[in-house]
């Protein structure tokens, strides 16, 4: 069957992620792989300046460790987005390795959800040699290890007073603090760009964008905690669409992040190390901010950067392009979320020709 693998991004439940990293990681075959990314890890923070580990990795990233204990992190410690995304990508590249579904040949395509694609891209060079693989993942994951700090930092003010919060937190079953993204769900894509655009026309505020098209009818927003719970009280307290705050602590797909990304481009490339060109994808691998191909791209880094913080998505057109060009029969669920294959499914609805599976599925039945 032509298969494409499809990887989820952050904003869902990531709930048993780290038992599941600890489960692989015992397996013997896991061994090499997992002393590479332990080393990626320290050397990214021993790197990074000191006010951004002081301010966002105050204990490193001491993944082993995690991984030797029993308890899962706190919901506090999954909602930064530095860990979350750090974590997402260890697990999405632990699948990719030779011995897992890597190279298997029925794979014709990839596909990431927001910060899915850099491991949507390691996918798409169908790597063979566990040595070639092991240098990628280092690279790979030091890019994603800055490139999530220097965001971070970027956006870490912009809190709101705590009374709105609280007056929010008490309008009904609110259970999520606000923060730098906020799903809407039972608006048309149209009703919500002229919401956005009339709440952005009024003046000394930064604009809120709309980031994430997944399906027709829900989106995510980007933009500062205060704005957005303004936008909240101007708009949605009575309205009939669903509000939810995203276990996020960066506004993923806004024009905010521009200086990050530049500043990733600027300073860290050379620590980094060798990344893929697009020459080196085997497959497509395709864009979620129009219906690409990647393997045109010009810069593999850049369409990280760029798609994955700055531009928005548009879920229905990257997922109805990549089944489509690339003449898929099945999508192989990476996870670890569920998000992205639940909005594949919504937005192919009457194509019964695509099946879904798990990447446990896969990986059992290609060995």
């Amino acid at each position: 069957m032509r298969t494409l693998l499809l990887f989820d991004g952050l904003g869902g439940n990531q709930a048993g992620l780290l038992a599941t990293l600890r489960e692989l990681s015992t397996r013997p075959e896991n061994q090499a792989y997992f002393q590479t990314v332990f080393t990626a890890l320290d050397e990214a923070v021993e790197y990074a300046d000191a006010d951004l580990r002081a301010a966002y990795l105050p204990s490193g990233l001491p993944l082993k460790q995690w991984l030797e204990l029993s308890a899962e992190l706190s919901e506090t410690g999954w909602s930064e987005s530095v860990i979350a995304g750090i974590l997402v990508h260890a697990y999405q590249l632990s699948r990719l390795q030779p011995t897992e579904c890597g190279a298997d040949p029925s794979v014709v395509a990839s596909l990431g959800h927001s910060i899915g694609l850099q491991a949507a891209l390691v996918a798409g060079l169908r790597i063979r040699r566990l040595d070639q693989f092991l240098a990628v993942t280092s690279s790979s994951l030091k890019l994603v290890v800055l490139s999530l700090l220097r965001a971070r930092h970027l956006t870490a003010g912009g809190q709101p007073d705590q009374a709105v919060v609280d007056r929010y937190l008490a309008t009904g079953s609110k259970a999520r603090t606000p923060s730098p993204m906020a799903s809407v769900t039972g608006l048309s894509l149209a009703d919500l760009q002229q919401l956005v655009a009339g709440y952005n026309a009024e003046a000394a505020r930064q604009p809120i964008s709309i980031s994430l098209v997944n399906t027709p009818t829900a989106q995510v927003l980007s933009g500062s905690p205060a704005d957005l719970l303004d936008l909240y009280f101007a708009e949605f307290a009575n309205s009939p669409a669903q509000w939810s705050f995203l276990p996020n602590t960066i506004p993923f797909h806004s024009d905010q992040l521009i200086p990050a990304v530049q500043q990733v481009r600027d300073q860290d490339l050379d620590f980094i190390g060798p990344l893929p060109d697009p020459d080196d994808l085997a497959v497509p691998v395709y864009a979620t901010d129009a219906p690409r191909n990647l393997q045109e791209s010009a810069d593999l880094v850049d369409e990280y950067l760029e798609q994955v913080f700055v531009r928005p998505i548009d879920w229905k057109v990257a997922a109805a392009h990549a089944v489509s060009d690339a003449k898929v029969e099945l999508v192989v669920d990476c996870g670890p979320g569920a998000a992205a294959r639940r909005f594949t499914r919504e937005c192919l609805r009457g194509d019964s020709t695509v099946r879904f599976e798990s990447v446990q599925q896969f990986s059992r039945r290609v060995r």
